[in-house]
């Protein structure tokens, strides 16, 4: 999915809004499953829930960003955390970190959230 060119003189958008807005697309997505191995000439199917993924996404961002970013989510390595909680915990305490390393995290946690959107809809 490309990501659309800000008009000159935009300003970057808070941490508090992408992260609502984040909040809003995993939301919408993890109602619905993942589909892996439908267009296999098996025709064996599998449907995983999005959430199943949740600790593998949250380890990515603690790797990347380090324990502090996603300690808000209840996280354990490997094994619990919560992306909502996550997203949720950026939306109500945006001035917590500092809006770079937050926008940052943002960043590459709507990349792993497109890609599953991707996968949904089946491209």
């Amino acid at each position: 999915m490309a990501r659309r060119a800000k008009p000159a003189g935009t300003q970057t958008p808070s941490a508090v809004f992408e992260a609502t807005r984040l909040l809003g697309k995993w939301t919408k997505l993890s109602q619905g499953h993942v589909m892996f191995g439908s267009g296999c000439s098996c025709g064996v199917g599998v449907g995983v829930r999005l959430q199943d993924f949740e600790p593998q996404i949250l380890d990515y961002l603690h790797a990347k960003h380090g324990a502090a970013a996603v300690e808000r989510a209840g996280y354990r390595q490997g094994e619990a955390g919560s992306v909502t909680a996550l997203l949720r915990a950026i939306a109500t305490q945006g001035a917590v970190e500092q809006p770079a390393s937050q926008l940052a995290l943002l960043a590459d946690l709507e990349r792993s959230i497109d890609s599953f959107d991707e996968l949904h809809r089946g491209r």
